[in-house]
């Protein structure tokens, strides 16, 4: 009798859904809407932040030594560096590692190469480059570099050009979050307001209904099925749109920007840009909205 019955709930809020047509339509459409809103938001952080954490790994700070300087020298301020609890990695390049890898670069490049095999000794100068555990950390460390006591010893230590891009890219991200949160909640409500009043009127035009199966002894479940089933009748409608809206996204836009971004990033196998992944999310929320507002309209319009 219990299977009858959420057979019978179901199959009275799919008609509901169908005898409504426009307005299922309308409140279909604005929670479709939502939920494309949320989901390029929510791509755009993802590819704005992944950008920024892979800007990040690249990030260092430079420190070139005096040319000339002994090799024993440069390894007691690596020693010193390295031990800073700040500090992740320092990696020495020599003179000479320096040299071989300037060439390197240039091998193509006749003029450069020919002025290369005139010089008489290595202009290039020792380096460390040094990372830390996190972004905030790099000034301090930076600053600890030019202290006095390392004056003799170090040229130039090199990071403000990399911390301008990290702070703009951080300044985006942040902009994005803070629009994309005001935007979703705004189309959330409107969401949440429309099937509010899809459901209101479904409840007014069932009214002597309501009426009848209260008298002969309807569960209030049994009652408030049918409205709860309409909603969610909306969310899978919805959320099926955004799928088939994202499909094309997923194949054709998001690798594209995965080269740009990191070619060797494999999109599908990362949570944040799987399809799957997305569509779960989506799926959530609609069905997240459609309860919450039929609950809503339910305690204020239907009394069982």
């Amino acid at each position: 009798m219990e299977s009858v019955s959420f057979l019978r709930v179901i199959k009275t809020g799919a008609l509901n859904f169908w005898r409504n047509s426009w307005l299922s339509a309308a409140a279909t459409m604005v929670m479709t809407i939502t939920l494309v809103i949320f989901g390029l938001l929510f791509l755009l952080f993802g590819i704005t932040n992944y950008s920024i954490n892979t800007i990040k790994n690249t990030v260092d700070i430079s420190v070139y030594f005096k040319v000339g300087l002994d090799e024993q020298q440069i390894f007691k301020i690596r020693d010193a560096v390295q031990a800073d609890p700040r500090v992740k990695e320092v990696v020495y390049i020599s003179q000479q590692q320096a040299f071989d890898e300037f060439k390197q670069r240039h091998q193509n490049d006749p003029l450069i190469v020919q002025s290369l095999n005139e010089l008489t000794e290595n202009p290039l100068s020792a380096t460390l480059n040094v990372k830390t555990y996190h972004l905030e950390d790099y000034p301090a460390v930076a600053q600890s570099l030019q202290d006095p006591q390392y004056k003799d010893f170090i040229s130039k230590v090199n990071f403000e050009d990399n911390r301008a891009v990290i702070d703009r890219l951080s300044r985006i991200l942040k902009f994005i979050v803070t629009f994309g949160v005001g935007l979703i909640a705004v189309f959330c409500l409107i969401a949440a307001l429309v099937v509010f009043n899809t459901i209101r009127l479904t409840i007014y035009n069932r009214k002597e209904e309501v009426e009848i199966m209260r008298l002969v002894g309807a569960t209030n479940w049994y009652i408030r099925g049918p409205f709860l089933t309409e909603s969610f009748l909306y969310a899978l409608g919805a959320t099926v749109l955004s799928a088939l809206l994202f499909t094309p996204i997923f194949n054709q836009v998001l690798p594209k920007i995965a080269v740009y971004v990191n070619p060797q990033l494999t999109l599908f196998h990362q949570n944040l840009f799987n399809y799957w992944y997305l569509m779960g999310i989506l799926l959530g929320l609609s069905l997240l909205l459609a309860a919450v507002s039929t609950l809503w309209a339910i305690r204020k319009y239907l009394k069982v």
